[in-house]
């Protein structure tokens, strides 16, 4: 949007705000208030009627969205446990300026802000009570849906846990570094309200400690009110840092904040740091109340060796820091949590929980209408947003079962990936027409887990999209009959006609060519996302007016990290697991004001494993619903998931099936037969394989020999 567009919508927004406090307003009321707002503020923030509508639709689909509502199981009744938020913790400093930001900075509508302050009560309450003198050691799980808005949830745990006491708040951000620096930086941002670049440098942090940022200026300010971070956007845990500085707990006067990788050797300097500092022969346990919220939980975090008496580093590490303090509550958040709910429930000795299985509650989160999942892409056949690549074509550049030698004889690019990348030069330009051209806008390219492989593939596609870029610059001003020759324009007229996008924006390919494709074509990078590239390889935040990015890469591209402004998506991968392959979507979340740009180029397998995953994510959240209607518990009633009976893959000449999750996390799990009815439900085949033609002629042929032998005609 132009900035007179962003003035005129936030004032709008404010004022709609004031006028209807508790209730939501209708369309005529939004669109009312917004003639009155651009009336009054005509001469300092003009806009034209087609801004205008931009804006009204915007300000709709912001205010007017709905929610569903979350479903949570509970364990087993705990005399030891009552609900203790909602009696005696009203609206704290850190969530009421959490709650005022996600209104006034992000413009979440009411609904929205509503129904996660409700959800975070119900998961306060289920958590340990800190201001008691009761031990604890809680027990859960939160489960979301793909890129749907679980770090505005866990966000909201962090504020109101400080809210109400707790004193320690450990965030384990997955296994990569660049999304531990997201974490750390969108917490610091949404928790912290204050820079925490320098926060740990001897030389810079007096400075840095000063610079308010998101939360950090929403009044009112009090300087007690101060979050210590014992981690930063350039720096993990360092024991040796920590102790040059001087930081301790025993300091503390606030709430310190941690956020870390689950990396064995950064937790075990944790645990000894803590230990240090923490715990005498006189004090054996941390007196201070601890939340250690367990983000992508279901990854490295469970104990996947078959002898729990010697369980694996990072769980053995998880187990061990919980363990340090007399007060502690336990959180794990994932989109997939397969694996979760596969482990043993077994108590130990005290009483406690042996690992981490969710025994105390498992929560469903709710979904916002607006959120593009699985379910709207993958369970309609005639979906329009998926181009299938060909398997011939992509067997000869990017085979199933290559290895990193593919880098050295890798020269050329398949005509799918040409076409994708054509594709997201176009929508670029559609979006700066749309007024987005402050905004992000990626491209994923994912299709090997090999470093060398990608670097490579990265280096082809800049030396692509260099020749593409050159030819619009020299070109894009010629008229139709001067460019009729030109390879690349040939191609990407093509595209633009294949995908309907002269109807889809409200433009002529000629009037577009030569007043928005190079504007838009000279901002496009071509960015490796790896373990090589660093954690700031897709730094969206030092570009204020919009990055615009291809990102290639492969398990730095999955696992919780955020790409902002995804519309353009080529995907080729096999993995024989639900989580795996559905963490890989990052496709999917939120696209305001672009949905219907958006396009993922995809093998046909992979389409129908998604399907499959979809159908079981589906089922999972109906067996939740079903349980807290019968008021179980989640270790005292199975969980079942849905197992494919017919997703299979051929690797290497070998038939793999597409497994819920690893198998040595399905360990504790047993095969169940369910019987499955289609009894008024109507089904069709859209589509058969021709193998299954195939076979079914031969079959159907045969039966009809043995009846003619038989003497039927």
């Amino acid at each position: 949007m132009t900035n007179n567009m962003e003035c005129l919508v936030n004032m709008i927004t404010t004022k709609i705000r004031n006028e209807y406090p508790d209730t939501l307003p209708t369309i005529k009321d939004i669109n009312g208030q917004a003639e009155l707002c651009r009336t009054i503020c005509s001469s300092v923030y003009p806009v034209t009627d087609s801004e205008f509508g931009d804006i009204l639709l915007r300000l709709q689909s912001e205010i007017l969205h709905d929610i569903g509502e979350a479903i949570s199981l509970k364990g087993k009744r705990d005399s030891a446990h009552k609900p203790w938020y909602g009696l005696h913790i009203d609206d704290g400093f850190y969530w009421k300026r959490y709650k005022e930001y996600l209104c006034s900075v992000k413009r979440w509508g009411k609904v929205i802000v509503n129904r996660l302050d409700e959800t975070t009560n119900g998961i306060m309450d289920d958590l340990g009570d800190p201001t008691s003198e009761q031990p604890f050691q809680r027990r859960g799980l939160l489960l979301g849906s793909v890129q749907s808005g679980k770090t505005a949830t866990y966000t909201a745990l962090c504020a109101k846990a400080a809210d109400a006491g707790y004193r320690v708040i450990i965030v384990l951000a997955g296994m990569m570094e660049n999304l531990r620096v997201q974490t750390q930086g969108r917490l610091d941002l949404e928790f912290v309200g204050k820079e925490s670049k320098y926060v740990l440098d001897k030389k810079r942090r007096s400075v840095a400690s000063n610079d308010p940022v998101g939360v950090g200026r929403i009044p009112p300010f009090d300087a007690s009110k101060r979050i210590s971070c014992f981690t930063s956007v350039g720096t993990d845990f360092r024991k040796s840092v920590l102790d040059g500085l001087g930081l301790s707990l025993k300091s503390l006067s606030g709430t310190a904040l941690f956020v870390v990788k689950k990396n064995k050797a950064v937790l075990n300097h944790l645990i000894e740091w803590i230990k240090e500092n923490n715990i005498t022969p006189d004090i054996p346990m941390v007196e201070l109340p601890l939340l250690l919220l367990d983000d992508e939980a279901d990854n490295a975090s469970i104990n996947t060796n078959a002898d729990d008496r010697d369980p694996t580093a990072i769980n053995n590490a998880i187990r061990a820091l919980l363990k340090l303090f007399k007060q502690a509550s336990y959180v794990g958040v994932t989109a997939t949590p397969f694996a979760n709910i596969f482990i043993d429930p077994e108590l130990d000795e005290d009483g406690a929980a042996k690992d981490l299985f969710p025994r105390d509650f498992l929560t469903a989160l709710p979904t916002p209408q607006l959120y593009i999942g699985p379910e709207k892409i993958f369970n309609d056949d005639d979906s329009k947003s998926v181009q299938f690549i060909n398997d011939r074509e992509q067997d000869g550049f990017f085979a199933f079962g290559h290895t990193e030698a593919l880098a050295s004889s890798l020269r050329d690019l398949p005509p799918s990936l040409k076409e994708a990348i054509m594709y997201f030069f176009l929508v670029t330009g559609i979006s700066d027409y749309r007024n987005d051209v402050t905004s992000h806008r990626s491209m994923l390219v994912n299709v090997t887990r090999f470093t060398l492989v990608q670097n490579a593939l990265k280096k082809i596609i800049e030396e692509y999209v260099a020749g593409v870029r050159a030819d619009i610059q020299s070109y894009a001003m010629k008229t139709s009959t001067e460019i009729e020759d030109i390879p690349n324009f040939v191609a990407m007229h093509n595209v633009w006609n294949k995908f309907k996008l002269e109807k889809k924006s409200g433009l002529k390919w000629g009037y577009f060519r030569k007043n928005y494709l190079y504007p838009a074509a000279k901002r496009i990078e071509v960015r490796a996302v790896n373990q090589t590239t660093g954690p700031n390889s897709l730094d969206y935040y030092n570009y204020e007016k919009g990055m615009r990015v291809i990102a290639v890469g492969g398990n730095g591209l999955s696992r919780g990290l955020t790409i902002e402004g995804l519309c353009c998506s080529y995907f080729y991968r096999n993995t024989a697991m639900y989580d795996t392959l559905l963490q890989m979507g990052r496709w999917f979340g939120y696209r305001p004001n672009y949905e219907d740009l958006c396009q993922i180029w995809m093998g046909r397998d992979s389409y129908d494993w998604f399907g499959c995953i979809t159908d079981a994510v589906i089922e999972l959240r109906h067996e939740l619903e079903r349980m807290k209607d019968q008021n179980q518990t989640p270790d005292d009633f199975g969980l079942k998931v849905k197992r494919s009976p017919t997703a299979l893959m051929v690797m290497a000449n070998r038939t793999i099936r597409l497994e819920v999750t690893a198998r040595n996390k399905m360990r504790n799990g047993v095969v169940v037969n369910r019987p499955i009815t289609v009894s008024g439900r109507m089904l069709e085949t859209p589509r058969l394989r021709i193998s299954a033609i195939t076979e079914n002629k031969k079959v159907g042929m045969e039966f009809l020999k043995r009846m003619a032998l038989a003497g039927y005609s």
